[in-house]
């Protein structure tokens, strides 16, 4: 794949512009180093030519310290601009990072859902170290090769037409067939890299995973797969490299015909008396010059490929737009809100529906029991209100306001979705709660821990908020994972909340102060309960049965027991617990 030059162009002014002052103290920096590199041959030549000439001592020692000096020089602005350089590679590509990191996050579920977080990981962190060296220093040392190259070749034809003339041809025939190669391999580097990301997205899922793999014995089917992913990268990387190599093949014949050009050109002046001898050291040395920034911008071309591998995937990712357009308008409420659910309709594969046809309307501080068994649509329909999706027909109204319209910050702000599943993270029980917002207060958190009659149980921890949580909360029940949403949540103080399965893994204890915290988080507050257990819908003032994506019954939750033909009716009448699942 061919990256256009426009590509690097734009990538690099829009992450390096708040670096700009950096950015031109490094070009000085480059600039001046170009300078006396082609300023210290003139030194040597003027010692070989005094010295053959019979010049006084002081002159030759005046001309040796000034050289000594001018390295030295040399020395000192190269370590700082790769200080600057380092400073600003780091800083762009934390910049470049954090935008593809929010990018992904602004996707919808559907992306998601068909991408492995390891696969993610590699795209957003592996691709974007690769670009590290680009946004460091690879476009700042090119561009200071290729003025060494040309300042090199003006001080040659200043010298003497034929040699500039000679070196130029060799020049621009080395620079040409590096260019026409260059593009050869882009394409097996971008193979490469995403061959690379789907093993590490393989590594990722497993990792996660590893108990169940333990407990089925599936560890020898996962290791086949393994190997059979190295197997497969391996070659994939290997013609990459070997691509890569073709290039430094190229350079070594090139630079052998360099030297013969510069031996002879030098050698034909001086016979002829038109050079001194160290006008002849003087193109050789220019010569070797030479080679140096070629060699460089050979690997320099080279580091372009990865470079323009991952450039080409990075702008891949940022093309990808959610499917769900923004809204424009503002969901503004101090209490709790209506839900109004009209025709909807759902698939996540074409021709396969999910919902269908469904309509319901939720009045402000009511409760609704959503049941049905599993794969019934249940978790997809909150999905929905909470806007992780968008429907296939229908319309969802909140505060007779249409979902679609508003704008997903404000959405979300009102609605809190809780599920069995509490994902917690390798921090503290304060960071946990506040999910690492500065701004809430220890007094906040202990007042909705309070309130929500969990103070006891905070307590009892060894460090209380600063207790120390594992990676995927190590260390905490089920139950005690669930109650730390539930603070969560009132520390959000929302709206609307969605229960799904909440309380389907605790056990009986633990379930009680569970149910005491949902009874205290319910109040003020509009709620849908899912569940396929008929006691947790028990505080629902509304029922709403699911069956293969449709509506089996809806209603009254006290008509319907009253209404002995209910199918709710008649799983209490039996005494069915279970009988949803």
């Amino acid at each position: 794949m061919k990256i256009p030059l426009k590509e690097y162009i734009l990538l690099l002014s829009k992450y390096l512009k708040p670096y700009m002052n950096k950015v031109i103290l490094l070009m000085l920096l480059l600039a001046a180093s170009v300078g006396l590199q082609l300023i210290n041959p003139q030194i040597v030549r003027y010692f070989i030519d005094a010295a053959k000439e019979g010049a006084a001592g002081k002159y030759l020692i005046g001309a040796a310290l000034t050289f000594i000096g001018i390295s030295l020089a040399q020395q000192v602005f190269a370590v700082a601009s790769t200080y600057i350089s380092q400073d600003v590679g780091w800083s762009s590509t934390n910049a470049l990072r954090e935008d593809l990191l929010k990018h992904c996050i602004d996707l919808d579920m559907s992306f998601h859902k068909s991408k492995q977080p390891g696969e993610l990981l590699e795209r957003v962190d592996g691709d974007v170290s690769s670009l590290f060296n680009f946004f460091s220093k690879l476009m700042f040392n090119l561009i200071n090769n290729l003025a060494l190259l040309f300042g090199t070749l003006i001080i040659l034809f200043l010298e003497d037409w034929r040699v500039g003339l000679g070196l130029s041809t060799f020049v621009f025939t080395a620079i040409i067939a590096l260019i026409r190669i260059q593009p050869i391999a882009v394409k097996h580097w971008t193979k490469e890299r995403e061959t690379n990301a789907k093993f590490y997205g393989f590594i990722g899922e497993n990792i996660s995973c590893a108990e169940d793999i333990k407990s089925s014995g599936a560890f020898h089917s996962i290791m086949y797969k393994f190997y059979e992913y190295l197997r497969k990268w391996y070659p994939i990387q290997r013609k990459a490299v070997i691509m890569g190599y073709s290039m430094w093949i190229s350079v070594v014949i090139i630079f052998a015909l360099g030297n013969i050009v510069a031996f002879g050109i030098g050698g034909y002046l001086w016979l002829k008396g038109i050079v001194t001898i160290g006008t002849v050291y003087l193109i050789f040395y220019y010569t070797e010059l030479l080679n140096r920034p070629i060699e460089q911008i050979r690997f320099q071309l080279q580091d372009l490929q990865v470079a323009g591998a991952s450039i080409a995937r990075v702008k891949e990712l940022f093309a990808i737009r959610s499917k769900l357009k923004e809204g424009s308008d503002i969901l503004s409420c101090k209490g709790p809100i209506s839900i109004n659910v009209q025709n909807l309709s759902f698939e996540y594969e074409p021709d396969v529906p999910v919902l269908d046809d469904i309509s319901f309307e939720l009045k402000p501080g009511k409760i609704m029991g959503l049941l049905g068994r599993t794969g019934s649509g249940k978790t997809t329909l909150a999905r929905l209100i909470v806007r992780l999706f968008d429907p296939t027909a229908g319309e969802i109204y909140i505060d007779n306001m249409l979902i679609s319209s508003i704008q997903t910050k404000y959405l979300r702000e009102q609605i809190a979705y809780v599920t069995q599943d509490v994902q917690l993270f390798k921090a503290t029980i304060r960071q946990n709660l506040t999910l690492f917002n500065a701004e809430i207060s220890d007094e906040e958190i202990q007042k909705a821990i309070r309130e929500i009659g969990l103070g006891q149980w905070i307590e009892s921890l060894p460090e209380g908020l600063d207790t120390m949580l594992d990676s995927s909360g190590g260390g905490l029940s089920a139950g005690e994972a669930q109650l730390l949403a539930f603070v969560r949540v009132f520390l959000r103080n929302p709206s609307l909340i969605i229960l799904d399965e909440a309380s389907s893994r605790l056990d009986p204890i633990t379930e009680q102060l569970v149910e005491r915290a949902i009874d205290r988080l319910l109040e003020n507050r509009t709620c849908i309960i899912i569940a396929h257990r008929i006691s947790t819908v028990k505080r629902a003032d509304s029922i709403l049965i699911l069956e293969d994506g449709k509506i089996a019954e809806k209603g009254e939750r006290a008509a319907l027991i009253s209404d002995k033909t209910s199918r709710f009716s008649k799983l209490l009448e039996a005494g069915i617990e279970e009988v949803l699942v």
